[in-house]
């Protein structure tokens, strides 16, 4: 599964649909700039979006997940959709890997401003006396 494929099928649908970023992100209840990390290809929408999105842009959820319209006469096996399925799990597990890591991140540097902040006062105060 391919994330700019599928963001690009997203952009082409939605501007077909005439709506712009903001207005399928509030249809959906999700932000502008994930509808536009989706259409960039930064990320991919989490699975339980897939079939309001796919419902909303008139397309099946095969379709997203493959990034293309398919001719009503070509049908995905059995295993390219459990392929595409799997794929879309993977990705989102990899997404939320790397918000815990930011969040992991983000925390550290906290603690040690914090630190800093405590010897900075600490500093002062027997400097005062």
């Amino acid at each position: 599964m391919d994330k700019e494929k599928t963001g690009q099928l997203i952009t082409e649908l939605r501007k077909e649909k005439g709506l712009t970023q903001k207005q399928l992100a509030e249809a959906l209840n999700v932000t502008d700039k994930a509808v536009s990390k989706w259409e960039r290809g930064l990320s991919f929408p989490d699975i339980s979006m897939l079939e309001p999105i796919a419902n909303l842009l008139d397309i099946s959820i095969m379709e997203l997940l493959a990034g293309e319209k398919k001719p009503e006469d070509q049908v995905l096996t059995r295993e390219e959709a459990q392929k595409l399925v799997s794929e879309s799990v993977e990705l989102g597990d990899e997404e939320l890997r790397h918000k815990k890591e930011r969040t992991r991140l983000i925390i550290i540097i906290l603690v040690v401003i914090t630190l800093l902040m405590i010897s900075l006062t600490l500093n002062v105060i027997s400097l005062i006396r």
